[in-house]
C-alpha cells in the first residue's frame, strides 16, 4: 500500500508560514509598543530633572535667561509625551487588530491540522484493514495448502 498523502499540505504549509509572519509582525509592534513606552518614561525624567535644575537654579546666581527656558522645554517635553502617548495608543490598536489576525490564522491552520489527522486516521484503518485482509489470504491459503498436501 503506498504510503500516506496529504493533498492540502502545501495550503496547510501557506497558512503556518502565514501564522508564523504574523507572530514576528506582532513581535515588532510589541517591540515598538516597548520602545515608545521607555521613550515616555524618558521624557517624564527629563521633566524631573529639569524641575530639580531649576531648584539648583534658583538657590545660587543664575541669569533670567536659564530660568525663561525651562518653562518652555517642560512645555515642550509635556506636549512630546502627548504626541508619543498617542502614537502608543495606535500602535496597542495595531496591536489588537494583528492579535485578532493570528486567532484567525490559528483557527485555520488548526482546522488543517485537525482534517489532516482524521484523514490519516481514516488511511491508517484502511491499511490495517488491507493487512488483515492480506494476512486472512495468507493463512487460508497455509490451510488450503495443508489440506491439499495431507
Amino acid at each position: 500500500m503506498k504510503k500516506f498523502k496529504y493533498k492540502l499540505d502545501a495550503l496547510l504549509k501557506l497558512k503556518e508560514f502565514n501564522e508564523k509572519k504574523i507572530k514576528v509582525e506582532l513581535g515588532e509592534i510589541l517591540k515598538e509598543i516597548q520602545l515608545t513606552e521607555d521613550r515616555i518614561e524618558k521624557l517624564n525624567r527629563d521633566i524631573d530633572e529639569a524641575y530639580s535644575l531649576q531648584g539648583t537654579i534658583l538657590s545660587g546666581e543664575a541669569k533670567g535667561e536659564m530660568l525663561q527656558f525651562i518653562p518652555y522645554f517642560i512645555q515642550g517635553k509635556k506636549q512630546d509625551i502627548l504626541n508619543t502617548t498617542t502614537v502608543l495608543n495606535s500602535l496597542k490598536k495595531r496591536y489588537e487588530l494583528k492579535l485578532e489576525e493570528l486567532r484567525s490564522a490559528r483557527g485555520e491552520v488548526k482546522v488543517l491540522e485537525n482534517h489532516k489527522d482524521k484523514e490519516k486516521t481514516d488511511w491508517r484503518k484502511e491499511v490495517d484493514k488491507w493487512q488483515m485482509q492480506q494476512t486472512e489470504e495468507i493463512v487460508l491459503m497455509r490451510d488450503y495448502y495443508k489440506k491439499e498436501m495431507s
